[in-house]
């Protein structure tokens, strides 16, 4: 066959949701046998989906490269050229998936965002299109069940998608809401298994969050888009009380054990509840959006925070008070989900594909667990914590057994779960772990390594020869190697913290806004200035003759001879990344919502634009008024400064967590640890 007819072949079926063989598993393209084809694609399956067919050849050709078949990945990177992609050159893996992995559930075609743990080891399902799924956790297969169906994932019954779902404490009932108003109450077992208990009516929009409370009697909690909290009897339907209180959106909600209700909200507030009256009972006000709110024994609150946060409150009386804030590797990355698994410990998701097992009822290890290759959006496990499952953007439900997971990263010694900061010349490419726990240099051309050390966790970068590296361990420490070996050339600590670096100069940031460029192997400041708040981070120009330094709402280009310094206003939003290109004309900010800001430095307004459906994690300045950033959803986006442009996106498989250019190379590294 063709190539060019065997890919549109390809591309057309995934596109339509078929499955990838087609009619005729045996059509491969010319030069390519039947069972290579076979081989990679089930290699790659988890990535062929509807959402898309500009990643279809780019997947194909990392499968093809690591299941060392030519052919196919010639075919691939044929294809990549007639679309105009820049093909993935290199990628190599650092580390393997958790012990704790007992199996991996595939069938939905978009984002799980739900997921229930029932009785008897049954998992539900529900993904971001509104198709459902059941599952039987210790086989793996499919099963029937009031959502779902026979035969796994099938889409949902009208054209009003269920967003969310809660399965009451004995699993009797099944509650699910989403875009229409309203919540509809099913029977999970019994002769009247996946009947309608009740339709319960009187939210006016869409249904945001959803809990069930126990018996005597039961109820029906759902939060709305516009900031209510509602009371139903779940077997009446009648409306029992509204609460008014969010200003946005209700994101979180649970039942305490204590008679109240605490919901999240959007608004970053919790606030507790007498679900009979809808009474307030009390009000603690935050920062970022509350992500998830969980009770992991009693007497204790646990809420979650998109900041990567997680909050102890003890409950007095039902209301959560005395918030302490855990200590937890990798608090940093935004939370997407958390449930509690079993007593005293709570399963957390991430958007760079983590998944945690935190205790909650004392000190103890946290637990990770690795395996997920693109952001989580939603974790669940039974109740007493035997089985985990966690659910991401691919569509694939994860099932963890944490008897066999090992307490900390879960992987072999000195390698990371997730890629914190990439360097690159053209002949070296240098990777750090986000978890402190080793550099490693690789050949850009072939992925072999050409050495290790165990340091580093923050920024990396060359000095303009290209013959040393500077890497941060810590947050103020900077040492300086030799890029062919990797020894340390000398140390230098600073004060404040480490927010970037370039050449053979550091800048750095205190909390009460002070900023300096520094000598980045002596320390020495040669210009300082002072900031109306402390900055997230910061991108230098070549001889430090602009720095870009950002924070949340503000941006501020510094130009040290002069001591010039302009600052303008940026959305809402929380600062993860941003860069400026070589002359310091022209810069961009990214924040977790996905959003970059384009600047003309020194201009009084800025240039949003969508780049990420979820969150943007990081970017690096190309040259020629150009940046590359980098997001949960796998892509790399090539921008022209001068028009806020994207001039190129390359689809990978997995949230990406840094970015850098050097060498006319673009290198990406991922929340599973690979480098690209």
């Amino acid at each position: 066959m063709a190539v060019e007819t065997f890919w549109d072949g390809l591309e057309r079926r995934i596109a339509a949701g078929e499955p990838p063989y087609g009619e005729h598993p045996g059509v491969a393209p010319d030069g390519v046998t039947p069972e290579a084809l076979r081989r990679v694609l089930d290699l790659e399956a988890h990535h062929l989906r509807r959402s898309g067919t500009a990643p279809v050849a780019q997947h194909l050709l990392a499968g093809a490269v690591l299941a060392g078949e030519a052919a196919l990945a010639g075919a691939a990177r044929a294809r990549l050229a007639a679309q105009g992609v820049p093909a993935l050159t290199t990628r190599w893996r650092t580390r393997p998936p958790s012990a704790a992995l007992s199996r991996v559930l595939e069938g939905h075609g978009d984002a799980v965002v739900a997921l229930l743990a029932g009785p008897d080891g049954l998992l539900l399902s529900l993904d971001a299109s509104g198709e459902s799924g059941a599952w039987d956790t210790a086989t793996g297969h499919a099963v029937p069940d009031p959502l779902a169906g026979p035969d796994g994932p099938r889409p949902p019954t009208s054209a009003a998608r269920a967003r969310t779902v809660a399965l009451s404490p004995d699993g009797g009932l099944l509650a699910l809401a989403g875009d229409a108003p309203g919540v509809r109450v099913l029977a999970t077992d019994g002769p009247a298994r996946g009947a309608e208990v009740t339709a319960l009516a009187g939210s006016p929009g869409p249904v945001t969050a959803l809990a069930v409370t126990g018996a005597s009697p039961t109820r029906v909690l759902a939060g709305g888009a516009d900031g209510a909290v509602r009371v139903w009897d779940a077997t009446s339907g009648a409306a029992v009380s509204v609460a008014h209180g969010h200003v946005g959106p209700v994101t979180a909600l649970t039942a305490t054990g204590q008679g109240t209700v605490v919901s999240g909200g959007a608004d970053g507030t919790l606030r507790s509840w007498d679900p009979a009256s809808g009474a307030p009972l009390g009000l603690l006000e935050g920062g970022p959006a509350v992500v998830a709110v969980v009770v992991p024994t009693a007497g204790q609150l646990l809420a979650a925070t998109a900041d990567g946060a997680l909050h102890v409150f003890a409950l007095v009386d039902g209301v959560p008070q005395d918030a302490v804030r855990l200590e937890v590797p990798g608090d940093e990355v935004a939370v997407t989900a958390a449930a509690r698994a079993g007593e005293g410990r709570v399963v957390v998701g991430r958007v760079d594909g983590t998944v945690q097992l935190v205790p909650t009822a004392g000190p103890g290890p946290v637990t990770e667990l690795a395996g997920h290759g693109a952001a989580v959006r939603a974790v669940v496990a039974d109740p007493a914590g035997t089985v985990v499952a966690s659910g991401d953007d691919h569509g694939r439900v994860l099932v963890w057994d944490p008897a066999r997971a090992r307490p900390g990263t879960g992987g072999p010694a000195g390698v990371s779960p997730a890629v914190g900061a990439v360097a690159a010349t053209g002949s070296l490419v240098v990777s750090a772990g986000r978890r402190s726990d080793g550099v490693l240099a690789h050949d850009p051309a072939t992925g072999t390594r050409r050495w290790s050390v165990p340091a580093g966790a923050g920024p990396l970068w060359f000095d303009p020869s290209g013959t040393r590296l500077f890497a941060v361990t810590g947050t103020s420490t900077v040492e300086e190697r030799y890029a062919t070996t990797g020894v340390r050339a000398g140390a230098v600590s600073l004060p404040g913290r480490v927010l970037a670096g370039r050449g053979a100069l550091v800048v750095t940031g205190e909390p009460d806004g002070t900023v300096a460029v520094r000598d980045a192997r002596t320390g020495r400041a040669f210009r300082t200035t002072r900031l109306p708040s402390a900055p997230r981070v910061a991108a230098p120009t070549p001889g430090g003759a602009t720095v870009l330094l950002a924070a949340d709402g503000l941006l501020v280009c510094w130009r040290p001879a002069s001591a010039k310094v302009s600052i303008v206003a940026l959305p809402a939003g929380l600062v993860t990344a941003v860069a400026v290109d070589d002359d310091g004309c022209h810069g961009v900010v990214c924040d977790a919502d996905g959003r970059v800001h384009v600047w003309r430095a020194g201009s009084a307004t800025v240039t949003t634009v969508r780049a990420d459906a979820a969150h943007l994690t990081a970017a690096a300045g190309a040259g020629r008024c150009r940046a590359v950033t980098a997001g949960s959803d796998g892509s790399a986006v090539l921008w022209d400064l001068t028009s806020a442009t994207a001039l190129g996106r390359v689809p990978l498989d997995a949230p990406l967590t840094a970015v850098a250019v050097g060498g006319g190379t673009v290198v990406v590294g991922d929340g599973c640890g690979e480098v690209h």
